[in-house]
């Protein structure tokens, strides 16, 4: 039986991810096919997303994914963003909440040392006119954590409506 494992989002170091998963594939004395097979269920939000868009039958081995894996999701972390890299993230015109969110996450982990209120403020602002942003006026998030909070409860609601 395989162990629940921690599931990767794109937005952590992909090397303890990898390292994690590898030793507990070894642990388990799993085959390399099944790991390779299995190495999708460990991912979500946007690795899902970019695991779901590699060519089906691309991958022949573990080896082969652990670098398309690795080279994808160390990119995002080569270059230092600045304060302005984070401001300049803005809600585009068709997208989503949950896009934005996204893309604005992975634009903040280049940033180094800023502080939870003013990354949670600067997404506020940079949010489209509509229904979150006049629910966030005045009672911006003061940590990321109340922020994702936020927004995955305002998306479960607006699922529920569709």
């Amino acid at each position: 039986m395989i162990p629940n494992m921690p599931k990767y989002d794109g937005t952590t170091y992909p090397y303890d991810h990898i390292d994690n998963y590898e030793w507990t594939m070894t642990s388990l004395k799993m085959d390399r096919r099944f790991t390779c097979m299995y190495f999708f269920c460990t991912l979500t939000g946007y690795a899902g997303k970019w695991f779901k868009s590699l060519r089906p039958g691309s991958i022949s081995s573990f080896e082969q994914l652990k670098y398309l894996f690795l080279n994808n999701f160390m990119q995002l972390r080569k270059g230092k963003g600045d304060a302005n890299s984070v401001i300049a993230c803005k809600q585009k015109e068709a997208e989503s909440i949950r896009e934005y969110y996204d893309r604005f996450t992975l634009a903040t982990l280049n940033v180094p040392g800023h502080e939870e209120f003013l990354v949670t403020d600067t997404f506020a602002e940079g949010l489209l006119h509509g229904p979150l942003s006049r629910k966030m006026e005045g009672t911006v998030p003061i940590s990321r954590d109340e922020l994702k909070f936020l927004v995955e409860k305002y998306m479960h609601q607006i699922e529920g409506e569709e």
